[in-house]
């Protein structure tokens, strides 16, 4: 039997290609969109979900679920210090993935992250955001660099959808935290409803 992953989909170039390549190393790939509105903005929306039928119709094995996130961004907005923002938002997107994983029997959970390329994924940070789930998380694009995920892209047709307009996430600060702790995010955390959060997500599966 296939081993079974979630894979944390987001509309840009990196994602897509990291749920490719396990689905062509012989992963059962279950993709999860975060849907942040209001922080993000339909075109984002609409990208991802093209994304996700590119995807399923070149692996006709893998599914696509999605949920509610906006919750779990307002909680980090509203209680903790902007500088932890990014960390914290994987933090929880981890979590939400482990969730789903839970539900669906997988085995471990994937991302698009690769080394030092933006500040939520320097070493320090990484290894902060792995402590916020008791799974694997598999990382494929980990040593790659931009050109070479670049290409992967464009030869699986998703880097023109990647590449259009749209909003990331209006709640990126000024500034973000490119080292951290453990000890520093788990005490960020404390002063947010980690568990009420991980409870609300609901996941819903896209068809076609």
């Amino acid at each position: 039997m296939a081993p079974k992953v979630v894979v944390l989909l987001s509309a840009g170039i990196d994602s897509p290609v990291a749920a490719h390549l396990l689905a062509d190393a012989g992963f059962e790939v279950s993709l999860l969109y975060l849907d942040t509105r209001p922080f993000t903005d339909d075109r984002t929306v609409e990208l991802v979900r093209e994304l996700g039928k590119l995807l399923t119709d070149i692996h006709p094995d893998m599914d696509f679920y999605t949920s509610d996130f906006s919750g779990a961004e307002k909680e980090i907005a509203g209680n903790c210090n902007p500088h932890f923002q990014c960390i914290l938002c994987r933090r929880m997107m981890y979590r939400a993935a482990k969730k789903l994983g839970d539900e669906i029997g997988a085995e471990a959970i994937a991302t698009g992250e690769s080394l030092g390329q933006v500040a939520s994924q320097t070493l320090s940070n990484l290894v902060a955001e792995d402590d916020a789930v008791d799974i694997t998380i598999h990382r494929p694009l980990i040593g790659l660099d931009k050109e070479e995920v670049i290409t992967v892209a464009r030869e699986i047709g998703t880097f023109d959808i990647s590449t259009r307009p749209s909003v990331c996430c209006m709640l990126t600060p000024d500034g973000p935290r490119v080292r951290s702790t453990v000890k520093e995010v788990r005490e960020q955390e404390e002063k947010m409803d980690v568990r009420g959060l991980v409870e609300g997500f609901i996941f819903q599966k896209v068809d076609g």
